[in-house]
């Protein structure tokens, strides 16, 4: 199924981002108008979202042993790191996690996210991927957008719930100029219908990891055989070191 087929957007019959702001759609927030959107927006709460996500697990491992160590606390701290690879996944992926987006002049596709509102150019996009996570009845389907200023937001319907990204996007990756480079994705460039294009010598897309749609699939399975083992092992590291001499 084509992209256009998939979506109509809130710009459809007009040029990239020529009715940003107008419609129904910006009738249904009468609060919009008054938020201030800029190019960079949000690229603090990307690094320190990162950051976070990064220092967890580490932070959780050390800190528990220094102050077991020094008998400050009980050993059943030690146990924080099974917890900690899972919390420090779920903040790198909901932490950009955006909803209520809107396209706005110049290009400037921003949605609220738990860490604040963030703004991307997509005229100035440097990567495109999808975050896919297999669910009981279905599969929750996303684009992860990161422009040149370091902002990432992943998102999916624009504001209304009724139109995805997908036409703003794919527009807007067609419009860079040649040897651009953009990273997209295998995924994300099957849901974009841009296979053939990221193909082309041109330079203007070009092609990221690769990850096949029955691997998908597997996503729950891997993460029980493949991260447990890590706490796990983790959580016994500590408690070695926690009760060495």
């Amino acid at each position: 199924m084509t992209i256009n087929s998939r979506t109509n957007t809130a710009n459809s019959g007009s040029g990239f981002g020529s009715d940003a702001g107008s419609g129904s759609d910006s009738g249904s927030d009468s609060t919009e108008g008054a938020v201030r959107v800029e190019s960079g927006q949000g690229r603090v709460a990307r690094l320190v979202s990162d950051i976070v996500a990064l220092m967890t697990p580490v932070l959780t491992f050390a800190v528990p042993v220094v102050l077991v160590r020094a008998d400050a606390v009980g050993e059943g701290f030690l146990f924080l790191n099974l917890f900690s690879p899972f919390v420090s996944c779920l903040v790198a992926a909901y932490a950009p996690m955006g909803w209520h987006a809107r396209l706005h002049e110049g290009d400037l596709l921003s949605a609220r996210t738990l860490t604040g509102r963030r703004t991307v150019d997509l005229s100035r996009l440097t990567k495109v991927g999808r975050l896919e996570v297999p669910g009981q009845t279905r599969t929750d389907d996303r684009l992860i957008l990161t422009d040149a200023h370091g902002v990432r937001l992943i998102l999916n319907n624009l504001a209304g719930g009724k139109d995805t990204v997908d036409g703003l996007v794919r527009r807007a990756l067609l419009a860079r100029p040649q040897g651009a480079g953009v990273v997209v994705s295998d995924r994300a460039a099957e849901r974009l219908d841009l296979q053939a294009e990221v193909t082309r010598p041109h330079g203007r897309l070009k092609a990221g990891r690769k990850v096949r749609e029955g691997f998908i699939g597997f996503v729950p399975l891997l993460s029980l055989f493949v991260v447990a083992p890590v706490t796990f092992g983790l959580c016994v590291l500590a408690w070695l070191l926690a009760a060495a001499n």
